[in-house]
């Protein structure tokens, strides 16, 4: 009885998105974008980005992507300034300041860009949020896709965190001995060429020694018992199913709109 308690309590404590698979997510991330590049009016875009940023606060919230979205609003704003003065299109004024006028298509234009901009990062942040790299490796060879596929891909999604770690390591042995002192941009930017090489090197190296140690216990042998899903999954297929064919027509909608233009 107790156990069943536990079980219960467990399943209590998840929450709405790990029931949902790491491919839907993905799946609903690409839709988002691509409903956004479908829809161009304002007042959409701005519904998809409440939409998407809604998704963001209701699932974790990591550091990564509050440093994305700080660094993007930065672009978000130079963007919008240079289109308001220089769009090629630009015809009516929203606003003068001495000699300098600001014109409104230049501003919807950036507007549009830059919410463009935002659904993709609340959306690829909820995807990364929401599921490690060993979750999406389970789900992934849980479905039938060849563990040597599955292994390359969680290398590539290791390769950055690693490359990070690894630079982290070293810039705080070289400030712990007084060497490269980092208290500008340019200095930063210094003290990372001269590393650059043998940080890949060893990065890649690390990768290396990881495939051999997973060979060594087995890992890549027909007969080994294969990774089960942490979470049960609410109708993978189903929403694997809807939501590629809607992408596939909104994609087909969004070249009928660019071969019309030609026509």
């Amino acid at each position: 009885m107790d156990i069943r308690d536990d079980s219960l309590q467990k399943i209590a404590r998840r929450h709405w998105y790990n029931f949902v698979d790491p491919v839907t997510k993905l799946l609903l991330a690409l839709f988002l974008t691509m409903l956004s590049f479908d829809f161009t009016p304002l007042y959409f875009e701005i519904s998809l980005v409440l939409f998407s940023l809604t998704l963001l606060l209701l699932s974790r919230l990591s550091k990564a992507t509050v440093n994305a979205v700080s660094f993007c609003l930065f672009l978000i704003v130079t963007m919008v300034v240079i289109q308001g003065l220089f769009y090629s299109h630009n015809v009516h004024p929203l606003f003068s300041v001495m000699t300098i006028t600001f014109y409104r298509e230049g501003f919807l234009y950036a507007a549009t860009m830059s919410a463009r901009i935002l659904i993709i990062i609340f959306a690829i942040g909820f995807f990364m949020g929401t599921t490690t790299v060993s979750e999406n490796a389970k789900y992934l060879e849980s479905i039938g896709m060849p563990y040597k596929l599955v292994y390359l891909l969680m290398s590539v999604c290791y390769i950055l965190p690693q490359i990070q770690q690894n630079l982290s390591k070293i810039q705080f042995v070289e400030r712990a001995r007084g060497i490269n002192p980092q208290k500008t941009v340019m200095q930063k930017v210094r003290s990372i060429l001269p590393i650059l090489i043998p940080l890949i090197i060893k990065t890649f190296d690390q990768s290396i020694n990881r495939s051999i140690t997973l060979q060594l216990r087995g890992f890549d042998r027909p007969e080994r018992t294969l990774a089960t899903p942490k979470y049960p999954y609410f109708k993978a297929k189903f929403s694997h199913y809807l939501l590629s064919i809607v992408i596939l027509l909104l994609i087909g909608c969004k070249l009928w709109q660019i071969i019309s233009r030609f026509l």
